[in-house]
């Protein structure tokens, strides 16, 4: 039994299958399954469970929601969830039942760091757009091309042959412009307009959605924006921004809402990497790191503190201390840059 790049073992006959053969898979007799996928979950993890889901339960299965989060639904997120609908923290207690599928995981340490994701379980199909996907299920759709992991879960509905409803289209698209950016980001496509003209037709009103998305903002985000931009430091002569936020500045901004913030950084004039450390727990540091340049690759930054994401956009966790964190940073981009 071989092990994936986090030193679980990849689980017996695991293999790549194609969109073709994960909607055969999902359009079989009815079958019980759990839906799951990272924790710290963004609108294209959220979404892509709960579209997926959806859709599955629509053709006959039975469907449990889990992630390994206390509070499963960021805040800005939680009108995506229908009544009733509900994410475990951990798997049910009939797993042993049930088809494991995990979609926009990169790795089986963002489920649940402390086993491998098919223990437990009967099987494990793995959907996801990563390029630096480990391959921990028995099944893998892995496409890096993708912009989204709703992507490519429209790919498989369409495959199956099933009739996306508004109900499903709604979350799906909330993960296709949350992962593209509003489609301004590098890996949009014409694949992208297309699955959203899709998405449309199927009932999605951009105008609310996208209200509900970016224009209901809270004020302690804002608040958070204020103290990060005001303290935030230059470096590699301007093309690299970091910044800090601890329990002070949660305290002074009346919340700890962070979303955005390392992406408004990103956008200033010169920067082409940006980095926002925010305090979890007593000693360690979140990091959201974000790049407008494929010169540098954040995933590969991330990777070397154990986090990973994609190209332009990724995330570690780690307990270095900023003034350590952002030197180590610093010499890192100036590496990628002069390479």
């Amino acid at each position: 039994m071989s092990d994936d790049r986090n030193g679980h073992p990849r689980p017996e006959g695991a293999r790549t299958a194609t969109v073709e053969e994960i909607a055969a898979e999902l359009s079989g007799a009815p079958d019980r399954f759990v839906v799951t996928s990272h924790h710290n979950p963004d609108g294209d993890a959220l979404g892509s469970m709960l579209g997926l889901g959806r859709a599955m339960i629509a053709h006959g299965h039975d469907v449990v929601y889990a992630h390994r989060d206390e509070h499963p639904v960021p805040p800005e997120l939680a009108f995506l969830m229908a009544d009733g609908e509900v994410i475990l923290p951990d798997l049910p207690p009939d797993a042993a039942d049930r088809i494991l599928v995990a979609v926009d995981s990169a790795t089986a340490m963002r489920l649940w760091p402390d086993r491998a994701p098919h223990t437990g379980v009967r099987r494990v199909i793995n959907i996801d757009h990563h390029h630096d996907n480990t391959c921990f299920g028995h099944l893998n759709l892995v496409d890096g091309a993708a912009s989204s992991s709703a992507e490519i879960v429209v790919h498989v509905l369409e495959a199956a042959g099933w009739t996306i409803t508004r109900e499903m289209a709604i979350p799906l698209y909330a993960g296709l412009i949350t992962d593209t950016g509003r489609f301004c980001y590098a890996n949009t496509t014409g694949e992208s307009h297309r699955v959203a003209s899709v998405l449309l037709a199927a009932g999605v009103d951009p105008e609310e959605l996208g209200r509900r998305l970016y224009e209901e903002l809270p004020i302690d985000r804002l608040r958070l924006l204020g103290r990060a931009m005001g303290t935030a430091d230059l470096r590699c002569e301007g093309r690299l921004m970091v910044a800090s936020l601890g329990p002070a500045d949660f305290s002074a901004s009346g919340g700890a809402d962070t979303e955005g913030i390392v992406e408004a950084m990103r956008s200033v004039e010169g920067v082409r990497v940006a980095a926002l450390a925010r305090s979890v727990g007593t000693s360690s540091w979140r990091v959201s790191v974000r790049s407008d340049t494929d010169d540098v690759d954040v995933s590969a930054i991330a990777r070397a503190e154990g986090g990973g994401g994609h190209r332009r956009a990724a995330g570690f966790t780690t307990k270095r201390p900023p003034d350590d964190l952002f030197a180590w940073m610093e010499g890192q981009v100036a590496d990628q840059l002069a390479s």
